[in-house]
């Protein structure tokens, strides 16, 4: 199977794809190949690049507790992403991302920043912002 998803966001883009596409299904077409083309309109919902992203927040945050020299809870045991996942769904109360689109999970990332900088006294900084990660991958922030 041969598959040939491809995201389209304007004109220019569709003429580039398009014009790849035909490249591609003349060379299987003359192979004896038969095709099947669908398309629809892109639905912004959560992503693996989401996932990614919040995932290397909470990577984030613990290397920084860490490199601080703070450990958690009672036996001061190393920052782990997954406690600081879990930190950030007792506060939030927001057991998954999963459903967020893509403005609404960047709104969630821009508050658990905040709470990590309050935490902080303005000392940690992410690398990237989510919204700009999530641009520079294809997504449009709404």
């Amino acid at each position: 199977m041969i598959s040939a998803a491809q995201y389209i966001g304007n004109p220019a883009q569709a003429n580039r794809v398009f014009r790849a596409l035909y490249d591609q299904a003349k060379i299987l077409l003359e192979n004896g190949k038969k095709l099947t083309l669908e398309l629809s309109e892109h639905k912004h919902k959560r992503t693996n690049e989401q996932n990614a992203y919040y995932w290397a927040f909470n990577n984030e945050v613990a290397d920084f507790l860490n490199g601080a020299g703070l450990g958690y809870g009672e036996f001061n045991i190393p920052y782990t992403k997954d406690i600081i996942h879990g930190i950030n769904k007792t506060l939030s109360g927001i057991e998954s991302t999963k459903e967020m689109k893509v403005g609404e999970f960047c709104q969630y990332i821009d508050r658990l920043l905040i709470f990590w900088q309050e935490r902080t006294g303005g000392e940690f900084m992410i690398n990237e912002l989510p919204a700009n990660y999530l641009e520079r991958k294809g997504y449009v922030i709404k």
